[in-house]
């Protein structure tokens, strides 16, 4: 009975340990959920917090970011997008620029007739911030050219802009346009007819013997050139999808975008001849001159002699014998014989024969010393003070200007006298890059602060 009783004892006190250790082990359990819990609340809260940071940075990447406003001018905004594909595509145009600078330059055996042009653009294009000032004036410049076009009621049409691309492409792959082609068989068959209508001025001819006679040298006529290769509709199309794909790549350009940068150029165009027009005269005043130009010469060192008993090398048989170097002569030597030579030119001796025996400006004495016509800015102040105050056929005292005395005599003089045609193109293209350059200080265009931070990523 005792024993039955101690077993009991020992069963009860068993069974109140477990009691008391599972309630111990409950509130170690329990401690442990609330420290999981709370450590899972605080990672989630922190893996929500970074991917709203990175949810928030991907927005503001790629929607907030590209609309930002890079510049404006008036109320019309240029966005960081627009900026970013610009740098691109001019980055691309001047990479191509320097690709064929740099061929040219070996074409020519490296002579240097290039080099300016390298040097600017690798300056260019290893300078972020120049590609992009570059770029953004360029993109500022557009917007200017389309206000004023639209203000003076000049545009450009869909179909200008689509003939554009098309001479554009077809230049590119060596062909051209039926347009193209059709305007050079103008102009070949109105140069032929000016040709076949011009008589050309008699040379006359003077023999002691013989009556005066004039003969004149027939004008042959040139050669017709092969006719050019018009680009099929079929290459067309296949450049146009190369070129679409090429922007695309290059700046992200669609085809309708790139449209647009050959409209602005078409506007561009437009304007500038409007405004050329409005700025340049085409007519000048303007002499034909002739001159005679003396230089002072100074002595050249003595040749070193001969050892004694050594004979010169006799030149080879049939080589003509060297032209003698021409005697020194100082300034007061000079200037006694250009008044010498301008007293012969008034006894009466002709021109054209002194200067081509003895005028140092080898690009004109061979002419006589004809220089053709030429208008204000063209020659050096002295010379050209001098021919504008001379009248037709008198002979100036000897005029000395850095190059040396010129004896100069004034042919024609014309006070409206038409332009050149390449002058008049260089200053219509001046006077209309001054107006746009004015324009560009406008109050009403806004330039960013900081251009740099801007700049698209991998420059």
């Amino acid at each position: 009975m005792a024993e039955r009783n101690k077993r009991k004892q020992s069963a009860e006190q068993a069974n109140q340990l477990e009691r008391e250790l599972t309630r111990k082990e409950e509130r170690l359990r329990q401690r442990d959920r609330e420290r999981h819990r709370k450590l899972y609340t605080f990672v989630g809260a922190a893996l929500g917090i970074a991917l709203i940071a990175i949810l928030v940075g991907v927005i503001y990447q790629f929607l907030v970011l590209p609309r930002q406003q890079v510049a404006r001018v008036g109320d019309i905004s240029i966005t960081a997008e627009q900026f970013w594909k610009r740098v691109k595509f001019e980055q691309n145009n001047l990479l191509n620029q320097l690709a064929r600078y740099q061929q040219l330059e070996q074409q020519f055996g490296g002579q240097g007739f290039f080099t300016a042009q390298i040097s600017q653009l690798q300056g260019t294009l290893g300078s972020p911030f120049a590609l992009g000032q570059q770029s953004l004036n360029a993109m500022l410049e557009d917007l200017i050219i389309e206000q004023e076009a639209a203000a003076r009621g000049i545009s450009v049409s869909a179909e200008e802009i689509d003939a554009a691309l098309r001479e554009e492409i077809a230049n590119s792959v060596g062909l051209v346009t039926e347009a193209q082609a059709t305007a050079t068989v103008q102009a070949i068959a109105d140069a032929t007819a000016t040709a076949a209508v011009w008589t050309p001025t008699p040379t006359a001819t003077i023999d002691p013997a013989n009556p005066i006679t004039a003969t004149a040298t027939s004008i042959p006529t040139p050669p017709v050139p092969p006719t050019p290769a018009i680009i099929t509709e079929t290459t067309y199309l296949e450049s146009l999808d190369a070129l679409q794909k090429s922007v695309q790549q290059v700046a992200g350009y669609s085809l309708d975008e790139y449209k647009q940068i050959v409209r602005a150029r078409l506007l561009r165009e437009k304007l500038q001849e409007v405004i050329g027009a409005e700025t340049v005269a085409t007519t000048e005043e303007a002499v034909h001159a002739r001159h005679i130009l003396l230089r002072e010469r100074e002595a050249l060192p003595e040749p070193t002699p001969l050892p004694e008993g050594v004979e010169p090398t006799p030149l080879p048989e049939g080589q003509p014998t060297p032209t003698p170097t021409p005697a020194p002569r100082n300034e007061e030597e000079t200037l006694a014989l250009a008044n010498e030579l301008r007293q012969r030119l008034l006894d009466g001796e002709d021109f054209a024969q002194l200067a081509a025996e003895y005028s140092d400006d080898p690009g004109s004495a061979a002419q006589g010393g004809d220089l053709g016509w030429f208008s204000r800015g063209r020659m050096v102040a002295p010379f050209e003070e001098a021919a504008f105050s001379l009248q037709v056929g008198e002979i100036s005292e000897p005029i000395k200007s850095d190059f040396g005395y010129h004896i100069i005599e004034v042919l024609e003089r014309d006070a409206a006298r038409p332009k050149d045609e390449n002058v008049l193109a260089q200053e219509r293209a001046q006077a209309f890059q001054t107006w746009l350059n004015a324009q560009l200080a406008r109050e009403d265009i806004q330039r960013p602060g900081n251009l740099v931070s801007l700049l698209p990523t991998g420059l």
